[in-house]
């Protein structure tokens, strides 16, 4: 940490930082001045640190070559003391927790315990032990992932307590990868987080530690399109599984604005989904923060001219000015002050002419030495009044500067998102296969059929195609009619599900709802039979939606599909 220009202490709480890492990190103040410039000379560019400002550097030397691994907290006013106080705190914190520092300690007060979350309040979660209080940093949870999306109120987590920082490392207690996302199956619509994104290529996160490639034609059915203007970095978006197991595949393509995604995965047993669906930004304008004023520096100077008549009294005993204190961790004593330099004692007057001529003379010296005084005060006020004007313009200016950088940040950060919000847009524009992309059939059992065939080609992958043929299926005498007279739905999504239906991976779906048609409300009522020995079944086309439309379709006998009829959610004929 340095000191800010005119003041002794940083806004930066030391205390505090000393108190939560004081343990792992080694922490040093150093005073705005010629220390921190001989710093500064012998750090990298974009490595210093100086006026106030505060920086962690972590064990290595990769920062020297990569600053933002190292990132600069600012810290202008007591406003922002404490904003800048917990970055250092946190930045110490996962800069330990790479290094593997937390799990080189060895300490009697660091035991192994189990508690519940009892809340999340800035950005650390209060574990209750027994009888004591556990912290928990997003460092020793899931480093770089928020605690709402690690840990909730209520769930029950085990990790090592240390007594002296109090912090509570329940790293051990997360979930393995394999185990978190075993409740995917294909099929499944769930929520993944956009890595990376190239020109014809897209990485995404299915598990923070868990990362699938996707292809261009798992995104877009536009051979021309251009990833980078579809996939957002940092975007969360519906993904459906293809495969899973030890090699996930995935695709973007044909899923409704309203099918539900499943709960994503939880890093911790008993914890939230570690991802949420997006909710559209507001990117309206809003007006830029207040800001704590700028603390100006005066550089007022008193200058009094002594008046030659008044009686003189010898000034104090000189005090001797100890040189500046090098940095050092001990520099926080507050009880330092600034002493004024003692005035120079004068020197003695040699003998000379008799008293009165001697007082006439000295009389005129004195009064034009006088004179050349009060010409100097003038003089020294003047350019008090200058610097202390240019000091409050200064103050002005740099004011003027952070309001107009948080304005432009805030324009950034709308554009980003309007940015997203319009790839996304593109990106579902391109994701389902428009209906003027299908040839026109005379036949309209012929023209459904092709769509069926499309979905099967579009989403089952190559490799998996002789093991996912797909099945034989038949049409009722009203399925198409009740097609034609659907709205709200396209006949391109029918036949998504009809795919699903006929190849079985319909009843592999937890969204698609399938289950028996029973011959009424009751939960035990038997399954609806036909004359022939044919079933009745009855499946999801869409959830979360008033009137959400069902596909009601009979089992015959030999294993094959025959489709009856596309409803609303209320109407139970077949």
């Amino acid at each position: 940490m340095t000191t800010p220009h005119g003041r002794t202490e940083p806004w930066i709480d030391i205390e505090e930082i000393v108190d939560q890492v004081g343990d792992i990190a080694e922490i040093y103040l150093v005073p705005t001045g010629p220390h921190s410039w001989d710093l500064s000379n012998n750090l990298p560019a974009m490595t210093q640190v100086y006026g106030g400002a505060g920086r962690v550097y972590p064990v290595g030397h990769e920062w020297a070559s990569d600053p933002r691994r190292s990132p600069l907290r600012f810290a202008y006013s007591a406003a922002e003391g404490p904003k800048s106080t917990t970055a250092l705190i946190d930045d110490a914190l996962h800069m330990a927790t790479e290094a593997g520092l937390f799990d080189n300690v060895q300490t009697t007060a660091r035991v192994r315990l189990t508690g519940v979350v009892v809340g999340i309040v800035a950005d650390r979660a209060m574990v209750k032990l027994d009888g004591r209080v556990g912290i928990v940093p997003d460092a020793l949870a899931f480093p770089g992932l928020p605690l709402e999306r690690s840990l909730q109120p209520g769930q029950e987590v085990t990790g090592l307590y240390d007594a002296d920082s109090r912090w509570f490392d329940v790293r051990e207690s997360r979930l393995e990868p394999d185990v978190a996302l075993s409740s995917y199956a294909a099929d499944d619509v769930v929520l993944v987080q956009v890595e990376s994104v190239e020109a014809d290529r897209a990485s995404v996160f299915l598990h923070p530690l868990v990362t699938v490639d996707v292809t261009h034609t798992a995104v877009t059915s536009n051979p021309l399109d251009d990833l980078s203007d579809l996939l957002t970095p940092g975007e969360v978006l519906p993904a459906r599984v293809l495969a899973t197991g030890g090699e996930w595949h995935l695709s973007l393509l044909d899923i409704d604005d309203d099918e539900e995604p499943v709960a994503a995965a939880a890093l911790f047993a008993g914890g939230p989904p570690w991802l949420v669906a997006a909710i559209p930004a507001d990117v309206s304008e809003q007006a830029a923060p207040a800001t704590a004023p700028i603390e100006v520096v005066s550089f007022d100077v008193e200058i009094d001219v002594a008046d030659p008549h008044a009686e003189t009294h010898a000034p104090d005993a000189p005090v001797n000015t100890p040189a500046p204190a090098g940095p050092s961790p001990a520099m926080f004593d507050r009880s330092r002050a600034v002493r004024r330099r003692p005035m120079p004692e004068p020197a003695e007057a040699p003998a000379g002419p008799p008293a009165a001529a001697v007082e006439s003379a000295s009389t005129k010296s004195m009064s034009l030495t006088i004179a050349s005084l009060q010409a100097e005060v003038r003089t020294a006020k003047r350019q008090r009044d200058e610097v202390h004007g240019q000091a409050q313009g200064f103050a002005i200016e740099l004011e003027h500067l952070r309001t107009e950088l948080r304005q432009v940040e805030d324009h950034v950060r709308r554009l980003t998102q309007q940015l997203e919000q319009s790839r996304t847009k593109l990106r579902k524009s391109r994701a389902t296969s428009s209906p003027t992309d299908a040839p026109a059939f005379a036949d309209p059992e012929r023209g459904f059929r092709f769509l069926v065939e499309r979905a099967w080609a579009t989403r089952i992958p190559a490799a998996e195609q002789p093991t996912c043929p797909l099945g034989d299926y038949s049409m009722g005498t009203g399925f198409l009619g009740s097609l034609d007279a659907l709205h709200g739905l396209a006949t391109d999504r029918v036949a998504d599900v009809v795919m699903e239906v006929v190849t079985g991976k319909a009843a592999l779906s937890g969204g698609r709802e399938l289950h028996q048609l029973r011959t009424d409300d009751a939960g035990g009522s038997p399954q609806r039979l036909r004359e022939d020995g044919a079933r009745a079944w009855r499946v999801s086309l869409q959830s979360n939606t008033p009137a959400a439309r069902r596909l009601h379709y009979w089992v015959l006998p030999d294993g094959s599909i025959e489709l009856a009829k596309v409803g609303v959610h209320d109407d139970m004929r077949i």
